[in-house]
């Protein structure tokens, strides 16, 4: 077990019968399981025990489970990824003592679990006569004291019910979601917290979905620290060129593997029939998340390029971390004179987040977030805007800004009074900035234009106004925002879907149906759309004329 992976393959492959029977006596002895000689080997495992071969994305993604606590697969149509998954529940479940591990496999329907990685699963163990008994969708191991334990099964989730992935636990857990890009927020919240143990995995392995942007499986494919293995149709041995091996899964002899995986002919078809960048062709052949959906609030495309933006290489221009502030440490540039903004989105009720943006010119970040019971209370939320606002100041003091800083808050709830502490704060003298709070409920306060798109309420003229500067221009370079802000932040301006009302006015969609869809309330981006967003100029209040009698 001190050898590499790689070095005892060679070296077991080398023993006599009679040699590899006292190695496999000794290591049931010391691990309780005679398969212990593969428990950091998922690739060994299935070479020498079960006697299969593979190619080169399914030995990655199998050679990461040891390691990595999450492994996500986006793959392509017919990429072996069902194979891959039945490999490594049969290697979790046979590697550890019985009793000690448990293998959970979850998909969206009870007919893919059964008739799909099961099926796989009740093959390969059959044909290596593995101990424990299959049925549909179950593995039962016996004990040393010969007590029958399930070791690994599968279930299904209907969307809304969490209660199905709840109280799953064990020393050591494989969770492996097949057909991942069906599954909905709401499962898939829980299914995070069951691998949030020492001696837990996660493999999640689909096709991206077609028709949804920000489904859970690409919300989990951008989260840090997940190990993702994309596999592209152009991946596979057929296209890639990649030598593949002999195929000794299935009964039908002489053929390589590639007569299981797509083929080049159905690509060509596919890319002809739906044309290249279709959400179809890019989700089905290229294992990726569809971007720019029709209907959504902002397009996902324009929202990754001004994330992806290049800094401006102008020598007028300076980065944060060369101005010699103690709390700018970034490396993104500024301009002299750049108009500064904070965006305030207040936690409702101390519920979802309290978050801070800035913008900086066109430089938009995220500088706080937090949850918790302590903002429903004015006074602190404003006190940490107050750090904020002093934090600005500085900043405009050495970019020799001249207007003022100006601080917009969500003033719904929480936020009014936090806008109104604030506002006390500045006629006392205690900072000198601009405190505008935002009733996002309220009318736009302009006048209809005729334009495509006509906002209803504030909330909706936010959107479309952060809408219209990330769009990019004719030559397709970036809009006029620079976007440096956290994944989760992205995903919360991809999410919202936006419609028309009969009247023609366009309405983004509201919190509350975010959360029946199981996302998360966009408070990270709303704060965002804040910082950037200018209310029109209040109308001045005409005094009604007065009949005086002579």
């Amino acid at each position: 077990m001190a050898l590499a992976p790689e070095v005892r393959r060679g070296f077991l492959q080398g023993l006599t019968q009679a040699d590899l029977a006292q190695v496999l006596t000794v290591a049931a002895r010391e691990g309780g399981t005679p398969y212990a000689l593969w428990v950091d080997d998922p690739v060994g495992f299935v070479t020498d025990v079960l006697g299969e071969n593979t190619w080169s994305k399914p030995r990655e993604i199998l050679a990461a489970l040891p390691h990595v606590n999450k492994v996500a697969v986006p793959s392509c149509y017919a990429s072996g990824k069902t194979w891959s998954a039945s490999r490594a529940a049969l290697w979790m479940s046979m590697v550890h003592p019985p009793g000690t591990v448990k293998v959970i496999t979850l998909a969206p329907t009870w007919r893919q679990v059964v008739r799909l990685l099961w099926s796989e699963v009740r093959f390969a163990h059959a044909r290596a006569k593995l101990p424990g008994v299959v049925d549909m969708a179950q593995l039962k191991v016996q004990t040393a004291s010969g007590m029958d334990v399930v070791v690994a099964y599968g279930l299904s989730a209907a969307p809304w019910n969490e209660a199905s992935v709840q109280g799953i636990h064990a020393p050591r857990l494989l969770l492996i979601v097949d057909e991942a890009g069906g599954i909905s927020h709401v499962i898939g919240r829980n299914l995070s917290g069951m691998v949030s143990t020492e001696g837990s995995h996660m493999l999640a392995i689909g096709n991206p979905p077609s028709d949804e942007e920000a489904s859970w499986f690409e919300g989990l494919c951008e989260q840090d620290g997940v190990k993702v293995i994309p596999i592209s149709a152009y991946d596979t041995p057929a296209l890639s060129g990649e030598d593949a091996p002999i195929c000794r899964t299935c009964q039908v002899p002489n053929h390589r593997v590639t007569k299981h995986l797509v083929k080049p002919s159905w690509v060509e078809e596919i890319v002809s029939e739906h044309g290249g960048d279709s959400n179809y062709c890019v989700a089905k052949v290229h294992a990726r998340f569809p971007r720019g959906g029709p209907s959504r609030a902002i397009p996902s495309s324009w929202v990754d390029a001004a994330f992806e933006s290049e800094e401006p290489d102008d020598e007028e221009w300076t980065a944060l971390a060369d101005l010699g502030l103690p709390e700018e440490r970034e490396r993104w540039r500024v301009r002299p004179g750049a108009w500064i903004r904070l965006g305030v989105d207040v936690a409702a009720d101390g519920g979802d987040e309290f978050v801070v943006a800035r913008a900086v010119g066109d430089l938009l970040t995220i500088e706080h977030r937090s949850a918790g019971a302590d903002n429903d209370n004015a006074i602190t939320v404003a006190g940490v805007v107050l750090e904020h606002i002093r934090r600005a100041e500085e900043l405009r003091r050495v970019l020799g800004t001249e207007a003022k800083i100006r601080v917009k808050v969500d003033g719904i709830g929480v936020g009014w009074g936090v806008a109104g502490v604030l506002q006390a704060w500045a006629s006392e003298g205690i900072h000198d900035a601009e405190i505008v709070p935002v009733v996002v409920s309220e009318d736009t306060g302009r006048e209809p234009e005729s334009a495509t798109m006509r906002p209803y309420r504030k909330r909706d003229e936010m959107w479309l106004a952060l809408r219209s500067l990330l769009q990019p221009g004719p030559g397709h370079e970036s809009g006029r925002i620079r976007l440096r802000v956290d994944h989760k932040t992205l995903a919360q301006l991809r999410a919202p879907k936006r419609s028309t009302t009969m009247s023609g006015y366009t309405v983004i969609e509201s919190k509350k149906s975010l959360r029946e869809r199981g996302l998360h309330s966009p408070d990270r981006a709303e704060a965002a759309l804040l910082a950037i967003y200018e209310e029109a100029p209040k109308k001045p209040k005409r005094k009604k004329a007065r009949l005086v009698n002579p």
